[in-house]
């Protein structure tokens, strides 16, 4: 599966390009059931990273701290 990465200093965006097939998509399925409990443990992290990406602050430092300046 081909995907193009953006990255700046706070997040990664990436955008997949590609979907697998039906065929593929039950291939996959087929082989978690050969897969040790540590693997699928490993792959659950990775999916709940993808489903919940970071989440870039609405502020930075600086801005942060120019408001809070005003209101000492």
């Amino acid at each position: 599966m081909h995907a193009a990465t953006y990255q700046n200093k706070h997040m990664f965006l990436v955008h997949r390009t590609k979907s697998l097939s039906q065929n593929q998509f039950e291939s996959v399925k087929a082989q978690l059931k050969l897969m040790t409990t540590s693997q699928l443990k490993s792959l659950q992290s990775e999916i709940n990273e993808s489903l919940q990406p970071v989440s870039q602050p609405v502020l930075t430092r600086e801005e942060l701290e120019m408001l809070h300046s005003l209101f000492r």
